[in-house]
Formats: structure tokens, C-alpha cells, sequence
């Protein structure tokens, strides 16, 4: 069977994912319930642990959920010169696909690389992307065609 020389480019721009966020509140709700018959040395300690969970519930979700945080990746594009990732302030970066990727069968979590310190993640759910295109990405990401 002969190799395919050229693929076409594949861009992924992510719908918002309610499975994730139903997730995300999940286990935060479940995390301030394990707070509320622990033993603390003080109330205070207790109000501050609480006040920690419910300010990581608000910045999860607006950053990985929902992707309002201007560093938060909303598209990204794959060619054969590589990736391309959006954020949500309208910049667009060249990236490289770090060794960390996960590739499961409903889940596919990018771990992108720009620069020497930026290390954006985007988390695709079956729920966010359409089949066709999810199927083609992980494909391409099993058979190393993306890049890593």
C-alpha cells in the first residue's frame, strides 16, 4: 500500500465541553465536602481551605472550560509545517507537540510547547469535537504523523 504524501491541514477549534465542566464541579463539591468534617486546628484555616477550592472551581473554569483567560488555546491547526495554536486574546504562535500527550478513545489532551517556558494544554472530549475530525487527530498523533 503506497504512503500518503500529503495530508491535509487539520484544525481544531473546540466547542465548550459540559461533561468537563460537570467534572470540574464534581470534584471541587467533593473536595469541600471531605473539608467540612476534617478536623482543623482553627475555623479560620477551615474558611481558607474552602475560600482555595471554590477560587480553583472559578479559575478552572475559566480558564480550561470555558477558555476566556487570554493564554488559553482555543484553536489549533496541524500541517505539515507543524502546529499552530490560537489563544483566546487572538494571537497566534507556532507550537511543538510535547511528549506528554495523552491519545485516548473519547479523550485527547495536547500538551503544546511555544517557546522555551509557555506549556498550554487543550483537553478535547468527544463532546467538543466533531467524530471525524477527533478520529483524524488521533490518527495522525498514534501513527506520529503530527509531530512530538
Amino acid at each position: 500500500m503506497p504512503r500518503q504524501q500529503h495530508l491535509p491541514p487539520l484544525r481544531i477549534a473546540p466547542r465548550t465541553s459540559w461533561r468537563l465542566l460537570g467534572f470540574v464541579v464534581l470534584s471541587h463539591a467533593a473536595a469541600l465536602a471531605v473539608l467540612v468534617p476534617l478536623p482543623a486546628p482553627s475555623p479560620w484555616l477551615r474558611l481558607l481551605l474552602g475560600l482555595l477550592m471554590i477560587l480553583s472551581l472559578a479559575y478552572v473554569t475559566w480558564a480550561q472550560v470555558l477558555r476566556r483567560a487570554p493564554w488559553s488555546v482555543v484553536a489549533v491547526e496541524w500541517s505539515e509545517h507543524g502546529w499552530r495554536a490560537t489563544f483566546a486574546d487572538g494571537r497566534t504562535r507556532d507550537a511543538r507537540l510535547a511528549p506528554s500527550t495523552f491519545v485516548g478513545v473519547d479523550l485527547v489532551i495536547l500538551h503544546l510547547r511555544i517557546g522555551r517556558f509557555r506549556r498550554p494544554t487543550l483537553l478535547l472530549g468527544a463532546d467538543v469535537v466533531p467524530a471525524d475530525q477527533l478520529r483524524r487527530l488521533r490518527m495522525r498523533l498514534r501513527l506520529g504523523l503530527a509531530g512530538g
